[in-house]
């Protein structure tokens, strides 16, 4: 196949993807995650009891982030959440950063992809996002850019290491 890739949106999400804000019945399925160490990345601590989690994990999300999304995909267990996005808002509250971005352990590469491209295409919609990403999660968000969602807007040093900064497109 020669030539220049074509990323269509109406193909990408065919399956059904759902974003919505994080609720209460999401916390089995954090829970899950946790005991499969899918959410040490934000630093949950480890070995604690489901109660303990609980107020940990509400606590977190509660006190550490002004907004949080699930998003919901397709998996050989049906519909299920896949990942939780986590938003700080920017200097005057006018765009939302991404401090995280969680992909559960049972999410597939197809639901990762599947679920940024959904993710950032509905948020954009209702408010301005960016994104600071380290350069291992770099092509995801550069195949968001090829659907014509996002687009990069440079590099950042400032956090000890070289990050690519994308915003989402309105």
């Amino acid at each position: 196949m020669k030539g220049k890739k074509k990323w269509r949106l109406t193909k990408t999400l065919s399956r059904r993807i759902e974003v919505r804000p994080i609720e209460n019945e999401d916390l089995k399925y954090a829970w899950a995650a946790y005991k499969m160490r899918g959410l040490a990345e934000i630093g949950m601590p480890a070995g604690l009891a489901a109660d303990q989690f609980k107020r940990e994990f509400e606590s977190f999300i509660l006190s550490r982030t002004h907004a949080a999304w699930t998003t919901l995909g397709e998996t050989k267990k049906g519909f299920l959440p896949i990942g939780f996005g986590l938003g700080n808002w920017g200097p005057a509250e006018r765009f939302i950063i991404m401090s995280a971005v969680i992909w559960l352990p049972w999410a597939s590469c197809r639901n990762v992809l599947e679920g940024t491209i959904g993710f950032f295409n509905v948020m954009r919609k209702q408010l301005p996002i960016i994104v600071f990403t380290h350069e291992q999660h770099k092509p995801l968000y550069e195949i968001c850019c090829m659907h014509g969602i996002m687009h990069r807007i440079g590099t950042s040093h400032s956090m000890g290491e070289k990050m690519a900064v994308f915003e989402a497109r309105k």
